[in-house]
């Protein structure tokens, strides 16, 4: 049973990926990446990804840049490794 979680549970608690993915559709991506601790892949896959974005502001605000400054331990070589991992699974597909 998959554990549900609100925007509001984002900012009081820390979720693993497996928690955030399951749940991906009803939270913001802003209080995502500005409350949790997040890995490349899930930030290739989802955060950058305007396929799951759902409003104009999260296209205007979410950027590479803004992945790096707001998850400071990604490195920018790790987000490139990330995106070309993911490429290469929707090529494969």
């Amino acid at each position: 049973m998959a554990t549900k979680i609100t925007n509001n549970d984002l900012r009081k608690n820390k979720y693993d990926m497996k928690v955030l993915e399951e749940n991906i559709d009803n939270l913001d991506f802003n209080t995502i990446l500005n409350t949790q601790i997040l890995d490349a892949d899930f930030c290739a896959k989802y955060i950058l990804n305007e396929d799951y974005m759902t409003c104009f502001e999260e296209t205007y605000y979410l950027s590479y840049g803004t992945v790096l400054y707001k998850q400071p331990h990604i490195t920018e070589k790790e987000l490139d490794e990330a995106f070309r991992k993911l490429e290469q699974v929707t090529d494969e597909k």
